[in-house]
Formats: C-alpha cells, sequence, structure tokens
C-alpha cells in the first residue's frame, strides 16, 4: 500500500455524484398492454444515492374485469447488490373500482405512432368506459452499490390459492445509483493534498541541482526511462489488454489507459525510501509529465482506437490536460520551495531531513487505512482477470526497465530509481479519463482497471520498503556511523565517504581516479 491508493482513492471520492451527473434517457417501462398502466413522469431511470434511502411515486391506472377481482403488486429488485427495495407488496381490490374514461383507437386501447404520409390514413380515435383504480405507488428503493440495475414491478392476480395466482402484468424500469460525495470525503482529500504538497516540499530540501544539472547535461538514465515509460509501458499494457481482458473492451481500455500515463509523484517517495537517486527520479518525473501531454493523445488516439472501436463509439476520449497541468504545479511549486528553504533556512532543512522518513511512513499508513475503510465498494469490482491485469502491468515494467538499464550498465541507484519510475504510473490521470469517458455511473465502473493497477503496483515497493528500513535500523554502523571528518555532507542530504580511490554515495560504491599529492 502506497500513497498511489491515496490518490486513487481521493480520484474516487471526486467521482460523479447523483445531483451532478446526467444520465441519458432511457425507456421508463417495459409496458406489456396488459390491465395495468404505470406512469412514472420523466422518461429516466429511478436515480439513487449510494447507501441512501429514495422514495418515488408512479402512477397506475388498473382495469377490472369483475369486482371481485384482487391482485398483488410486487416489487422486486434485479440485482440486490446495486439496490433493494423496502417495502412490501401490495394489495389492490377491484371492489373500490370506478368507472375511468381511456381513449383508444381502432387498433386497441393502446395508442401506437404512425408515421403520417399521403397514403396513411388518420386514426380514428373514441372513448369507452371501464371499471378500475387509479391511484400511486410508493417505492421505496435503497442504494447498495453504484452501477445500473432493473426494477421490476409485477402484477399478480389472486386466486383462492397460491396455486391459482397467475401473472396478469409486468413492467420493468431501469435505476442508476450513484455515489454522493461527503463532507468527511471533502476533509480526506484536504488532507491528502496538504500531504503530497509537504512531501514535496522536503523533497525540495533534499534536491541537488548539481546532480540535475548532470543529468540534463548526460541524459542517458533520464532517456532510459522516457522510453521505457512511453514505448514499453504502452506495449505492454496492450499486450496485457489484448491477451487477459480480451471479452472485455471498457476494462481493456482501462488498462492500455493505465500504460499510457506518466510517472506518479509516488515514485519519488520511494527513491527516497529505498535509497535511490531521487535527484534523477524528481527529473524524470518531470520530464514524463511534460511529455505527456504529447505522447498521450499519440498513443490513445492511434493504438487506443483498437478499443475505442470495439466499444461502437459509445466513448468520448477527452485528454485530462488540466489534470496533468495541476500534477505538474503540484511538483513543481513545492519542489522550488523547497529548494529555497535548502539554501536560505539550513536549519529547518536539517529538522525536515529528520522527520521526512518517519513522517511519511506513519502518515500513509493512516492515510490508507482511513481511506480504504471508506471506500471498501470499490472492491466488490475487483474480478480475479481484473486483479490479474493491474498486477501484470506493473510488475512487467519494473522487471523489463530493470533489465534493460542493467544491460545499459546503469549504476544500482539508478537502476532502482528507473524501475521505480517505469512501474508507478499516475493512475489519477487514467481514472479522471475513464470518468469522462462513460456517462455516470458507468465511468466509475470502467475506472476499476486503473483503479485495481493502481492497488497492485506499490505492493511489492512496500514491502521492501519496510524490510530495507528495518534492516537500514539494524545496521546503523553501515548506514549512519561515518566520522565527522570523512563526511562532506551528513544526514538525509547528501553522504560521501572518500576510502583511498573509493568514493561511497549513499552506500553506492563507484571507482573514482583520485589524484593525491603530498
Amino acid at each position: 500500500m502506497t500513497l498511489r491508493i491515496l490518490a486513487i482513492l481521493l480520484l474516487t471520492l471526486e467521482g460523479i455524484s447523483a445531483e451532478s451527473g446526467q444520465v441519458a434517457p432511457d425507456n421508463a417501462s417495459n409496458r406489456t398492454g396488459g390491465p395495468m398502466e404505470l406512469s412514472w413522469g420523466p422518461l429516466q431511470p429511478f436515480v439513487l444515492t449510494m447507501y441512501q434511502e429514495s422514495t418515488f411515486s408512479v402512477e397506475y391506472t388498473l382495469y377490472c374485469n369483475h369486482s371481485s377481482d384482487r391482485y398483488r403488486v410486487e416489487i422486486s429488485s434485479k440485482r440486490h447488490v446495486v439496490f433493494t427495495v423496502r417495502q412490501d407488496a401490495i394489495v389492490l381490490y377491484c371492489s373500490n373500482a370506478t368507472d375511468i374514461l381511456m381513449n383508444v383507437t381502432d387498433t386497441g386501447p393502446q395508442v401506437i405512432p404512425i408515421p403520417v404520409t399521403s397514403s396513411t390514413p388518420s386514426p380514428r380515435y373514441h372513448v369507452i368506459q371501464r371499471k378500475g383504480l387509479r391511484g400511486k405507488l410508493t417505492l421505496a428503493l435503497y442504494g447498495e452499490l453504484i452501477g445500473r440495475a432493473l426494477l421490476d414491478v409485477k402484477l399478480q392476480k389472486v386466486g383462492n390459492s397460491l396455486q391459482n395466482e397467475t401473472t396478469a402484468d409486468r413492467h420493468v424500469f431501469n435505476v442508476v445509483v450513484f455515489r454522493k460525495l461527503g463532507v468527511f470525503d471533502t476533509v480526506f482529500r484536504v488532507l491528502i493534498y496538504i500531504f503530497i504538497v509537504f512531501v514535496t516540499l522536503a523533497f525540495g530540501c533534499k534536491l541537488d541541482i548539481d546532480v540535475v544539472k548532470e543529468n540534463l547535461r548526460r541524459p542517458v538514465a533520464p532517456a532510459i526511462g522516457l522510453c521505457c515509460q512511453y514505448i514499453l509501458m504502452p506495449m505492454i499494457a496492450f499486450a496485457i489488454a489484448k491477451l487477459v481482458v480480451p471479452n472485455d473492451p471498457a476494462v481493456a481500455l482501462g488498462i492500455f489507459i493505465s500504460g499510457v500515463c506518466p510517472g506518479g509523484g509516488v515514485s519519488n517517495i520511494y527513491s527516497h525510501l529505498l535509497d535511490g537517486d531521487l535527484s534523477l527520479s524528481i527529473t524524470m518525473t518531470t520530464i514524463s509529465t511534460i511529455a505527456a501531454l504529447g505522447m498521450m493523445p499519440l498513443w490513445i488516439y492511434t493504438l487506443g482506437k483498437v478499443f475505442t472501436d470495439e466499444l461502437g463509439g459509445a466513448t468520448k476520449m477527452d485528454i485530462p490536460f488540466l489534470n496533468i497541468f495541476t500534477a505538474l504545479i503540484i511538483l513543481i511549486v513545492p519542489l522550488l520551495v523547497g529548494v529555497a528553504i535548502k539554501y536560505k533556512l539550513p536549519r529547518l532543512t536539517k529538522v525536515l531531513m529528520k522527520i521526512i522518513t518517519p513522517v511519511t511512513l506513519f502518515v500513509i499508513i493512516i492515510l490508507i487505512s482511513v481511506g480504504i475503510y471508506t471506500n471498501l465498494f470499490i472492491f466488490k469490482f475487483f474480478e480475479p482477470k481484473v486483479i490479474l491485469a493491474g498486477s501484470l502491468l506493473p510488475y512487467c515494467g519494473y522487471i523489463l526497465s530493470g533489465i534493460i538499464s542493467l544491460i545499459l550498465r546503469q549504476s544500482w541507484t539508478k537502476v532502482k530509481t528507473i524501475i521505480i519510475e517505469t512501474g508507478i504510473q499516475n493512475q489519477g490521470v487514467a481514472i479522471l479519463l475513464m470518468f469522462t469517458a462513460f456517462p455516470p455511473p458507468d465511468g466509475e465502473i470502467a475506472a476499476v482497471a486503473p483503479i485495481a493497477s493502481g492497488v497492485m503496483t506499490p505492493l511489492p515497493l512496500f514491502v521492501l520498503t519496510i524490510i530495507y528500513q528495518i534492516y537500514k535500523r539494524c545496521n546503523k554502523d553501515k548506514y549512519a556511523s561515518v566520522p565527522e571528518k570523512d563526511a562532506t555532507k551528513r544526514g538525509d542530504v547528501d553522504l560521501e565517504v572518500k576510502n583511498g580511490t573509493k568514493i561511497i554515495v549513499n552506500g553506492n560504491r563507484e571507482e573514482k581516479e583520485m589524484l593525491q599529492y603530498d
């Protein structure tokens, strides 16, 4: 678990609510021409909010043949996992029937629209009188889970015994359940933003400008990372989407979109916790986020058309440029403030460097625990094939990018950094894109693929971080006990120790020629 899950939960909390989402009109009822007519005002589904009960009034007209007839109206949900009905069956007695006037045509009591042409005779209307009941059915429905389902209204003619009961009529209504953003969700989202800004600011204090300049002057490692990000990962995502979930175009599209997203800022946290090259990590994250402005549209409108065509044009793919710019601002502005603090307030820098690691681990565990508890409904959508696809995408990225980096003779510190940067995608962009690509709540359901990928991505890194931090604690002499006169920079900023012709930088040993003059 990690901040990646927090970002996913954050965007999930920003899911479209019942009050703001627009739903395409659906048929209000599947009319059968039976003795009962139901009228539900607008030709739209019943809209529910998750974890809330809502009531709806449906006008009915029941035509009776005999005053002794009795009918029972049974209301049920076709998918109890989405919504449930909280009311008992209703019994209607034809002994209370009154005279009802109805307009009919020569073709029958149902008015059937006929295209008017010069050769089409106009239908003749006349009025007939029938015995029947009129009133309102009050439907009490409870939203259980976001999604779509059907509401079944069945009219049973009651006989002398249960065996004599027959189904006289049936109507089917569409029901849509949304999730409404609450006050707790808003507070939780604000806390996540504050934490991200704090961590980024602290990393600015640790950022080595000279290392950034060197990476840009000789951009071998950034180039490897960029190629892995926008060539390797999209190809892996395409292969997984076609092989693992070939029969589910929406999930396949979500996996592919996840593979073409830029690197996530969470990679900087793991580069710090696993003693990678933080300056390189920040450089790669910035470059990949800027490159996303061109690379995401390139992949989505070329290879991504394979999946959008399978959906039959049911999607509208709009690149969330505003979200990408926001990610850049959240990354760059606190980073620059941290760099200024490093040079202007060195004492504050030392304090931040001492507390950044324990504070990060503690806050991540707390926020993830609270976030998962309040969003457990997301895991109900996790099917085995979705979990498999969501796991293969980052894990294949870790392995293949590490192999490529080793083949190109990068140092172990840079290899770790490139692995982390390649495997961790900014799934928040993918989730937001899926929200806008489908009408609500289908967008939230389709986003389960990038959510699954985001949940599975940090698991091995989180486990490695815990093991590595415990190992460092048990071997303080190796990682922290350095003679004061041999240390050029102390603390978490940099650690460089001269040992003969060896230079150890943050625990990494590199051969360098050293000229010594007596």
